[in-house]
């Protein structure tokens, strides 16, 4: 079985990054100088909203943030948008970084306000400036891609590497493809380049992010910047998978099926595709059934690429006949 590279994913910014303090925690974990005690996690939804809104009309502006992040989830509320908008703009103004990042991915999707990127990009540069990491990494994101304004890869460079330096969720994996990306352009020092995708990426996995794992697993079996060894790819794509990133679980699932860089196991092969079919991933069930296995029919909605939903995508492997991707 022959394995190839498709296409990457192309990453929106976003706002709830931040751990500890977006929706599925803004109740047990709602951050500092909040109006609900971070070791109550039993506390009810709708009174959550109120005491957040009690703590944000007495000034307290992340309170103003936590009770945006419930209204745009619609978590004890109905979902509103626009009043979601408003409260983390109230709270960016009482310079709330994290509020200014929100406020920042309102403008730039038009979210509950009207779009506009240029002002967007100014919030998530407030934000960067100040010291937000997560703002630097969404606005370098926005610069990389040509998202509404101008590509400007050295300045997305910069904000990138900065944001994973600062430990912004997946940003040292982001700056790690961008380099990848940079390595092939004429002019560029190569070698340099690649050691530093692959600095990027070995910090990102250590910091907890899979698909940075996976996309140093794809390095060796593509022979970007390593030598190639199937043997190696295996293992990071197994940590990977371990962390349950889909790609990484259906490309060692692959793998282990057929016996390449690692012992042949029918069962494990089947188990690992198995769990990437159970994802939504549409080449991990075809490649089930076509192996004999239990996969049934594609789940609804099936996507030909599940990688991480909360997370960027570096080089997704996928397998023979698969339509690389845009």
């Amino acid at each position: 079985m022959a394995l190839i590279a498709c296409g990457k994913k192309r990453e929106a910014p976003r706002a709830g990054d931040d751990a500890g303090k977006n929706v599925g925690n803004v109740i047990g974990d709602a951050g500092a100088g909040s109006a609900i005690p971070a070791t109550d996690a039993r506390i009810d939804p709708k009174e959550a909203v109120a005491q957040f809104d009690k703590a944000c009309i007495a000034g307290d502006f992340e309170a103003c943030r936590n009770l945006g992040v419930m209204y745009t989830e619609g978590i004890g509320v109905t979902a509103d948008p626009r009043r979601a908008t408003a409260l983390f703009a109230q709270a960016c103004n009482g310079g709330n970084l994290a509020a200014c990042n929100h406020v920042a991915l309102a403008l730039a999707e038009g979210m509950g306000t009207e779009k506009d990127v240029a002002k967007a990009i100014e919030l998530y540069t407030k934000a960067c400036d100040g010291g937000y990491a997560l703002a630097c990494r969404n606005v370098g994101l926005m610069l990389r891609d040509g998202r509404g304004v101008p590509a400007d890869l050295a300045r997305a460079e910069t904000l990138l590497g900065k944001a994973c330096t600062g430990g912004a969720p997946f940003a040292c994996t982001n700056a790690g493809d961008l380099d990848k990306a940079l390595a092939t352009k004429p002019g560029e020092a190569k070698d340099a380049r690649y050691r530093q995708m692959l600095e990027r990426y070995k910090q990102g996995c250590e910091a907890g992010d899979p698909s940075a794992c996976r996309s140093i697993g794809i390095s060796y079996l593509e022979g970007v910047g390593l030598p190639k060894s199937t043997g190696a790819g295996a293992v990071w794509l197994a940590r990977a998978c371990e962390r349950d990133d889909v790609i990484a679980c259906r490309v060692i699932g692959a793998m282990t099926l057929q016996g390449i860089g690692v012992k042949q196991d029918v069962a494990r092969g089947r188990e690992l595709l198995q769990r990437a079919c159970d994802r939504k991933d549409a080449e991990a069930c075809g490649v089930l059934k076509a192996s004999g296995g239990s996969a049934g029919d594609s789940p609804a909605g099936a996507v030909r690429d599940a990688g991480p939903t909360n997370g960027p995508t570096a080089s997704d492997a996928a397998l023979p006949g698969a339509t690389p991707r845009e």
